[in-house]
């Protein structure tokens, strides 16, 4: 039983690490000036992304973070 749980929970990191690696992937395609945001005139190059972006800038800052790019559905 103790050693299924270890597993599980392996499994579990493993995929989170991976999910996290391809969104930092992702993220660094937008960010062309590697700012660390993405701003709005970047995500232009992604008509999915430009038409997300107002909702997804929580903070109302022009840019997009890497935790507000997260949520990005495209």
């Amino acid at each position: 039983m103790k050693k299924a749980v270890i597993l599980a929970i392996s499994m579990y990191v493993m995929l989170f690490v991976t999910v996290k690696a391809v969104a930092d992937e992702e993220f660094a395609l937008f960010d062309s000036d590697n700012s660390g945001t993405i701003s709005l005139e970047e995500a232009k190059v992604n008509h999915t992304l430009l038409e997300q972006f107002t909702h997804l800038d929580r903070d109302n800052n022009g840019e997009l973070s890497p935790q507000e790019f997260a949520k990005f559905t495209g």
